[in-house]
C-alpha cells in the first residue's frame, strides 16, 4: 500500500529543485551571452572614459557622469523606438517569414535615421539647458563639451540599435557582438591618445599624430568614432552574401506607412518607458550635484559600477524579449511563457552573485575609478546600496523585456512615469535638498522605488495579458 506521509518529502523535494533549478538555460544563455559582451563593450567605453578622466580631475568626472546620464536621456527618446524593429523581426521570424523580417528591418533604418539627425541638433544645443541643473558653472562647460562632441553620433547609435533589432530578432548576436568589440577597440585606442595627449613620433624630418590633451573633449570624441566603427560594423555583417540571398536587405524598401505605423503604436510607449527611466534619472544626479562636485562623482562611480549588473541583465533581458516573440510569431504562447520565467531565474542568480561580490570588494571597487579621498571615503557604503539596487533593477529589466517581446508596451510604460516621477523624483528631491542628505540616503531611496517598480511589472508577466497582444495590423 503506497504510504503519501513517505512520499511527501521526496515530492516536495522534488518539486522544489525544479523551481529552483533553470530549464532550457542553455538555449537562453545561447543567444544572451553574444547580447551580454556587446553590452559589456558598450559599458567598457563608458567605463575605460570614466576611469580615465578621473586621473584628470573631479570636475571632468563628475561632467562626464553627468553629461553621460544627460546624454542618453535623450537618447533615450528613441532608443526604443529604433530597437522596436526587432520585436517584429523576432515575431516574423516566428512565423518563417523572411520578407515581412526584411521588410521591418527597413522600416526601422528609416526612423533610426531620422531621430539619430534629431538627437544630434539637440546635443548641439544642449547649453540652454544645463544651467537648469544648477552645477557649478565649470562642471556645466564640461558637461555641455562632453554633450555636443557626444551627440554627433546619434546617427550612428540608432542605427546601430535598429540593425542589432535585425539581428537579435533571428537570435543571431554573434556579428552584434564582434561589431561591438571592435568598436570598443577603436574607442579604447583614442582615449589614450585624445584625453592626454601624445607627442607624436618623428618620420622623414616630420612629427606625425601628436596631439594636445583634450581631457573630456578627448573622451567623448573617441566615444563618438567608436560608435560609428561600431555602426559601419554591423552594416558590414548585415550585408552578408548569405543574409543578402535570404532578406535582401541589399535592395532598400520604400517607406511602408502602415509598418512605420505598427513601429511607432508599438515602440512609443516603450520608448516614453525609457525616457522616463532616464529622465529619472537626470533629475536623481541634478538633485546630487547640487550637493558638489565630489558627491557627483561619487554618484558616477556608482552608476559606473551598476553598469555591470545592467548590461549583462539587458542581455538577459533581450534574449527574453526575442524567445517571447519567437514562440508568439510560431503561435505558442506557453512556450513563451516558459522562457520568461526561467529568464528570471537567472537574472536573480546573477543579480545575487554580483551582490555578494560587491559587498565583499566594497572597500577596493572606487579605487579603479578615483584617487580623490573625498570621493574614496563614500565608496564602500555606496557599493552596498548599489549592491540592493542592482536587484531590484535586473527583476524590472527582465519584465520589461518580456513584455517589449510579447507588444506589451503600455502597462510598462504608465507604471514607470507613476513611480519615477510620483516617487523617485519626489523622495530624491526630498532626501537631498530638503534634508541635505547625501548621496548614500539618495541610493536607497532609489532602491525603494526600484523594488515597487520590479513588483508591478513582474505582476503584469503572472497575470499572462500579454498573450493576447497583437502587433501586426
Amino acid at each position: 500500500m503506497h504510504d503519501d506521509r513517505t512520499a511527501s518529502p521526496g515530492k516536495w523535494r522534488r518539486t522544489a529543485a525544479s523551481l529552483l533549478c533553470v530549464h532550457d538555460g542553455r538555449e537562453i544563455l545561447a543567444l544572451a551571452l553574444p547580447t551580454i559582451l556587446t553590452m559589456l563593450s558598450q559599458t567598457l567605453m563608458w567605463t575605460v572614459d570614466t576611469a580615465m578622466l578621473g586621473r584628470v580631475d573631479s570636475a571632468s568626472l563628475a561632467a562626464a557622469g553627468l553629461g553621460g546620464v544627460i546624454t542618453w536621456c535623450g537618447y533615450s527618446l528613441f532608443n526604443n523606438l529604433s530597437r522596436i524593429s526587432g520585436t517584429f523581426v523576432a515575431q516574423a521570424h516566428g512565423r518563417e517569414d523572411d520578407e515581412l523580417v526584411g521588410h521591418y528591418a527597413w522600416q526601422g533604418m528609416y526612423i533610426a535615421l531620422v531621430t539619430g539627425v534629431v538627437l544630434t541638433a539637440m546635443g548641439w544645443y544642449s547649453h540652454a539647458l544645463l544651467p537648469w541643473t544648477r552645477n557649478p558653472a565649470d562642471v556645466q562647460e564640461l558637461t555641455y563639451t562632453y554633450i555636443k562632441w557626444r551627440s554627433l553620433s546619434a546617427i550612428a547609435t540608432q542605427v546601430s540599435f535598429a540593425i542589432t533589432g535585425f539581428f537579435a530578432g533571428r537570435r543571431d548576436m554573434r556579428a552584434p557582438m564582434w561589431s561591438g568589440l571592435f568598436g570598443n577597440l577603436i574607442n579604447v585606442v583614442l582615449d589614450l591618445w585624445l584625453i592626454f595627449g601624445w607627442d607624436g613620433f618623428a618620420l622623414g624630418g616630420r612629427t606625425w599624430l601628436a596631439v594636445p590633451a583634450m581631457g573630456i573633449k578627448g573622451a567623448s570624441i573617441a566615444t563618438s568614432i567608436g560608435t560609428f566603427a561600431n555602426a559601419a560594423a554591423l552594416i558590414g555583417f548585415a550585408l552578408a552574401p548569405a543574409l543578402r540571398a535570404r532578406y535582401r536587405l541589399h535592395k532598400p524598401r520604400r517607406p511602408d506607412r502602415r509598418a512605420l505605423a505598427n513601429l511607432i503604436r508599438v515602440g512609443s510607449p516603450a520608448a516614453g518607458e525609457n525616457f522616463v527611466d532616464m529622465g529619472g534619472f537626470v533629475m536623481f544626479s541634478i538633485f546630487v550635484g547640487t550637493a558638489g562636485a565630489v558627491q557627483l562623482a561619487a554618484s558616477q562611480i556608482t552608476i559606473q559600477l551598476l553598469s555591470f549588473s545592467f548590461m549583462p541583465l539587458w542581455g538577459l533581458t533581450t534574449a527574453a524579449g526575442v524567445l517571447t516573440g519567437n514562440w508568439l510569431g510560431a503561435g505558442d504562447a506557453d512556450r513563451a511563457a516558459h522562457f520568461g520565467r526561467q529568464t528570471y531565474k537567472l537574472g536573480a542568480y546573477y543579480s545575487l552573485f554580483l551582490a555578494a561580490v560587491m559587498i565583499i570588494f566594497r572597500d577596493h571597487l572606487f579605487g579603479v575609478f578615483t584617487n580623490d579621498p573625498l570621493v574614496l571615503a563614500l565608496g564602500p557604503s555606496l557599493v552596498v546600496a548599489a549592491a540592493v539596487f542592482q536587484y531590484f533593477d535586473g527583476v524590472r529589466m527582465v519584465s520589461s523585456g518580456i513584455l517589449q517581446g510579447a507588444g506589451d508596451t503600455r502597462y510598462a510604460m504608465i507604471v514607470t512615469a507613476i513611480l519615477m516621477w510620483g516617487l523617485f523624483i519626489p523622495v530624491t528631491w526630498y532626501l537631498v535638498v530638503v534634508r541635505d542628505g547625501n548621496v548614500i540616503a539618495a541610493w536607497m531611496g532609489a532602491s525603494f522605488c526600484y523594488l515597487l517598480q520590479g513588483w508591478f511589472l513582474w505582476r503584469r508577466f503572472a497575470s499572462g495579458r500579454w498573450r493576447a497582444v497583437q502587433i501586426f495590423h
